[in-house]
């Protein structure tokens, strides 16, 4: 066969394709049963973007009339018309109506047509995964709620309500809570100002700093300690960072004379902008919609008066959860928390205490062994720190050495709106008498979640926590050298909804099923090049954890699988999902992590990974 014939045979191909497509297109077109969109471009993806968007301004003309009146308000007297707002809204919709659409292509680049078509009686589904995602933040801020984490709760609370704007019959969407429907419109407005109106404050005390007056603050919810809640200050001349106040306490800063100083103003953060990158469709809707103002998140805290309630003014008894509420629950049942040493410790830490008041740190230089030290200057230097209040310790024995819980401190950054609360728990080594490591504590119902396993002994469970700790304060002061030191060489590293086992060598033994073999995973070293490229371009790095569940291996001894609902914030990103970790702990002072999964959601197939998948 010639050239020239082998030419013309894939013209005359072409054209029959073409002449296919067109006469389908041509269909599309005269039926009434479609919507449709079409584009033109250099590229496929150009061409394509043109005929989404036509095609989603055609389903927004013809289903503008079914958004509410409420949305004709919003636009009133703006500069965006409604039929532009509506539009707006509906292209909010794109990655369902991608998935939900077919699609015809022809031509080469620079020429490439694009036509994309739904049916009519489809396009419900579009809107029916908007309706999906709303009930279940409605599901995870119902189940914060229920544990007291104000913050999760009030997020989940509000961006389903700034969802469902977005939807056409948001007046009608309904949900079942507590064996009984809602309108969700009705529910969601009204379930944030209660949960607001259920916090009390109160000042527990006051530390003079030059011209700034730092304040205690104790935070309730429903009459118990918060293990989350979110605010901002005003501090008499600006609003401050958002502050991430945790296990029932807060703090706030005044400038000025104390004595001037008649109440505290607070604003209770619901709106979570800084995080609504987290999620792309959270972000893009939340960008088009008009926001919904909460007044009652606006509070004024007494310094006068014994305690204050953001709904109600009410005196609180034990408002302020002891420094060691999650110490309670760890140290319970363990042996040797009080010994003669005890004193001994207390004056190694009040010391430190005293070095991080007056930022004098080399003064205790003598308190740390060397790699102690260097984790402390990390950790002092992790955003600006403060203590929040005197802690009132108390000393398990663990391993070979005494852990500390805890000193309560507050740590802010200069170049970002976010501030975040902290244990410090110190790990010290007796046979030296120094203080050989740190870390942040886990929240007092993370640490509950753990020790609720009476099968396991005290010092597994500790192990477990301890080993939590040091893997969540590594991640924050950018301890590489740490975290690549916890990673087995062929450690199985999952980023996605699917896995595919790395088989790196003859003893690579972890797998997945076959049908569970997609997307993406990192060797370790791909993983820790990731991870020092995250460090370096970021001022900080703090991870939150909460619902956690544990199980053991059936084999290996003290092999678990840990999993944790993850909170992740840093300076340029942030996000929210369920990490998974599996940890050899037979040796607790060397972890060895073997698997690690993470997922932006539960999988509509098979849930969340646990050991059981491995």
């Amino acid at each position: 066969m010639t050239s020239i014939t082998k030419i013309f045979i894939m013209l005359i191909g072409c054209l029959c394709t073409q002449s296919a497509y067109s006469q389908t297109v041509e269909e599309v077109k005269k039926s009434s049963a479609y919507y449709w969109g079409e584009g033109v471009g250099k590229t496929t993806a150009l061409a394509d973007k043109d005929a989404l968007s036509m095609l989603i301004g055609s389903i927004s003309v013809n289903v503008e009339s079914n958004f509410s009146t409420h949305i004709e308000q919003d636009t009133k007297d703006k500069k965006t018309n409604f039929k532009e707002y509506v539009n707006n809204l509906v292209q909010t919709h794109s990655n369902a109506t991608i998935k939900n659409t077919e699609i015809l292509s022809w031509g080469e680049e620079p020429n490439v047509h694009v036509f994309r078509f739904v049916k009519k009686a489809e396009v419900g589904k579009i809107f029916a995964e908007r309706e999906r995602k709303i009930k279940e933040f409605v599901t995870e801020a119902l189940a914060a709620d229920a544990k007291y984490q104000v913050a999760d709760a009030l997020r989940y609370y509000y961006w389903a309500l700034m969802l469902l704007q977005s939807l056409p019959n948001a007046e009608s969407v309904t949900m079942t809570i507590a064996d009984k429907a809602q309108k969700l419109d009705v529910f969601l407005p009204k379930q944030i100002n209660e949960t607001i109106g259920n916090l009390d404050f109160e000042v527990n005390d006051k530390q003079p700093d030059e011209n700034l007056t730092q304040y205690m603050l104790g935070i309730t919810y429903k009459k118990q300690p918060i293990v989350n809640c979110d605010y901002s200050f005003f501090d008499g001349r600006n609003w401050s960072s958002v502050t991430g106040a945790k296990d029932g306490r807060g703090m706030a800063e005044l400038v000025g004379d104390a004595k001037l100083h008649k109440d505290i103003r607070l604003k209770i953060e619901y709106a979570f902008e800084n995080e609504w990158k987290v999620d792309n469709e959270v972000n893009d809707v939340l960008n088009k919609v008009e926001p919904i103002i909460f007044k009652k998140s606006y509070a004024n805290v007494s310094l006068t008066k014994p305690s204050v309630g953001v709904g109600r003014a009410q005196p609180m008894q034990n408002a302020v959860v002891s420094t060691n509420a999650a110490t309670t629950h760890v140290a319970q049942g363990i042996a040797g928390q009080a010994r003669n040493d005890d004193n001994n410790y207390l004056s190694l830490l009040e010391r430190v205490e005293k070095a991080i008041r007056t930022q004098n740190y080399e003064s205790v230089r003598d308190c740390f062994t060397a790699e102690g030290y260097d984790i402390f200057t990390k950790l002092v230097q992790y955003g600006r720190a403060v203590i929040l209040s005197k802690p009132t310790y108390s000393f398990v024995k663990f391993e070979d050495g005494i852990l500390a819980r805890s000193l309560p401190m507050r740590f802010s950054f200069s170049n970002n709106r976010r501030a975040f609360v902290e244990d410090v728990v110190f790990n010290i080594l007796p046979s030296e008498g120094k203080i050989r490591s740190l870390s942040f504590a886990l929240s007092a119902n993370t640490c509950n979640d753990i020790m609720k396993y009476q099968q396991w002994d005290e010092y597994s469970r500790l192990a477990i926590i301890n080993f939590i700790e040091n893997y969540k304060t590594a991640y924050a002061l950018k301890r590489l050298d740490y975290i690549e030191s916890i990673f087995s060489d062929n450690a199985l590293i999952i980023v996605g909804k699917t896995v595919k086992n790395h088989v790196d060598t003859d003893n690579a033994k972890y797998t997945l099923p076959a049908n569970q073999t997609r997307l993406t995973q990192y060797t370790k070293g791909q993983y820790m090049k990731q991870l020092s490229t995250v460090f370096k371009s970021n001022e900080y790095v703090n991870l939150k954890f909460t619902d956690t569940s544990v199980k053991k291996a059936g084999a290996g001894g003290e092999i678990y699988g840990i999993q944790l609902k993850q909170d992740y914030f840093s300076t340029t990103y942030g996000d929210t999902g369920y990490l998974f970790l599996m940890v050899d702990l037979n040796k607790a002072e060397e972890p060895t992590i073997h698997i690690r999964t993470w997922q932006p959601e539960k999988d509509p197939d098979f849930g969340l990974y646990d050991i059981s998948n491995f």
